[in-house]
């Protein structure tokens, strides 16, 4: 008996230690932990990469984290093509198409953390200018159908938003940085608003011809094909299509739709692209030697798109050339508002000059600055009332506190970093000091309160006016039409004679019009 319980219970506690979870000693568990030591470091080899044969590619481990005061001993690379090298920030440049796997081990006092990116290399590549016009998504799918084709196509995107002419400015400047990609692409695309790609392609010519060291030779621009994708009629764009020709001299330019551009992507010259084109009957149109106009082609209906090409061909910026085509459509809008409706501004010129310098700022950024520049006469003003000065001198006194008040607003947005769109429009900003001189005067013979109210009529017109002259398709035809500009002289003769009642005066003498016959 007393032997069945003494085998029972032996029974049982070897059944129980067989069940329970192990627990190791502590010196077998620092024994594990020294088998497999806590590195501290992450690396990090960056994201995926797409470039071409023979550029150079930069990598950097500066993204990896390191934990503590741990030291690292070495960074290696492995770029997957045979080559390796060490260093924080290294650069490396494939000699072959294909996908390469590179490999960043760092190498630490605890160990080594491994990581690994992605580089698709390309023998072939295509430009693809674009505003806002493209959504990201859109052109990553767009890069990536190219890139089943075995061509980078290489995007670039405006980053600056606001007035065109910063839009074209910055893909510009972009463009000729990429110059090395433009001289191995056959086909250059632009896909954006209007003519604003044809705008920056002949600003990219005109920049190859004033530099000493680049040339169109360098560039083979003339096996070059150049698509201009939109949705504008293709009539409006002829002429600035044409003018983007006779600028670069490509093998040829097409307009077409922006559905032609995947068609692109598996053409390898440009002949090969301009055949894909019409044997899946896209819409387009060529430009060409064959399509330029001889000198016995001018008439009295396109002597001023003549001269507008022989301007841009002899480096006169388009962006110049658009502003004074459009002073005769704004001074229009202006007269047929004093004249017809009755709003009375500050005449004609400060009106025109202010619009003009909003189309070059942009809207946001002039109406900070008109506010800035009245404020500041106003006040100046107020402080010199005691004074009792001449004119002359109180108007030097509140232009200077007008200047300064710039000079503010110039600290402030380089310290937040905005500086492009003030920095660019400078002239335009000292432009607007002519407003304060002028609501100042008002102020001094009429007083403070007809001041603001016609004032508030003038910003009132100058915003009118920034929306109709902003109008994508209008400034597209003026410059594709600059003849259209000379309605201007009919239309302001017949404003000239009008002699009925404006639409104020209609409302101002309602109650007396009852009485009328």
């Amino acid at each position: 008996m007393l032997m069945n319980k003494f085998f029972n219970i032996t029974l049982l506690l070897f059944l129980v230690l067989l069940t329970a979870p192990f627990t190791p000693a502590q010196g077998q568990d620092d024994q594990n932990n020294n088998d497999n030591p806590d590195t501290s470091v992450q690396a990090d080899a960056g994201p995926s990469r797409m470039t071409l044969i023979g550029k150079k590619i930069s990598f950097d481990s500066s993204a990896s984290s390191v934990n503590g005061d741990v030291a690292i001993q070495e960074i290696f690379w492995d770029f997957g093509d045979g080559t390796t090298t060490t260093g924080t920030k290294v650069s490396h440049a494939y000699t072959r198409p294909g996908t390469f796997k590179v490999r960043l081990v760092i190498t630490s006092s605890l160990g080594q953390s491994e990581d690994s990116t992605s580089v698709d290399v390309f023998s072939r590549v295509m430009i693809l200018l674009t505003d806002n016009n493209a959504s990201d998504e859109q052109l990553n799918i767009y890069q990536q159908q190219a890139a089943q084709e075995k061509l980078l196509l290489l995007v670039i995107k405006s980053k600056s938003g606001g007035p065109e002419a910063l839009v074209e400015e910055d893909l510009t400047k972009q463009l000729v940085n990429a110059r090395e990609e433009v001289s191995q692409a056959n086909i250059i695309t632009a896909w954006t608003s209007g003519s604003v790609g044809a705008n920056v392609l002949s600003k990219f010519g005109q920049h190859i011809k004033q530099a000493d060291e680049l040339s169109f030779n360098d560039l083979d621009m003339n096996h070059k094909g150049i698509f201009l994708l939109t949705d504008t009629p293709f009539a409006v764009l002829s002429p600035t299509s044409q003018s983007t020709f006779d600028q670069l001299r490509p093998e040829y330019v097409a307009l077409a739709r922006p559905d032609a551009l995947p068609l692109l992507f598996s053409s390898k010259t440009a002949a090969d692209s301009r055949e894909n084109i019409i044997a899946a009957q896209i819409e387009h149109r060529l430009f060409g030697t064959f399509s330029s106009r001889a000198v016995s082609d001018i008439g009295p209906t396109n002597f001023m798109s003549f001269g507008i090409n022989y301007l841009v061909n002899r480096g006169v910026p388009i962006n110049n050339i658009l502003l004074i085509l459009m002073i005769p459509v704004i001074t229009t809008i202006l007269s047929f508002a004093r004249q017809v409706i009755g709003i009375k501004a500050f005449g004609l010129i400060t009106p025109a000059m202010t619009t003009l310098s909003f189309l070059v700022m942009g809207l946001q950024t002039g109406l900070i600055v008109f506010v800035v520049v009245l404020l500041s006469g106003t006040l100046t003003r107020l402080l010199l009332r005691r004074l009792h000065l001449l004119y002359l001198p109180r108007m030097a006194l509140v232009l200077t506190t007008a200047s300064l008040a710039i000079l503010v607003l110039l600290g402030i947005s380089a310290a937040t970093g905005k500086t492009a769109t003030l920095s660019f429009s400078i002239f335009p900003i000292l432009i607007l000091t002519i407003l304060a001189e002028e609501f100042i005067a008002v102020q001094f013979t009429r007083g403070l309160r007809t001041a603001l109210r016609i004032t508030v009529w003038t910003l009132v017109l100058v915003i009118i006016s920034y929306f109709i002259v902003s109008w994508q398709l209008l400034r597209t035809l003026l410059l594709s039409y600059p003849e259209t500009i000379l309605l201007a002289i009919p239309i302001n003769i017949i404003l000239g004679r009008f002699s009925g009642l404006r639409l104020t005066e209609y409302l101002r003498f309602r109650e007396l019009l009852r009485y009328t016959p």
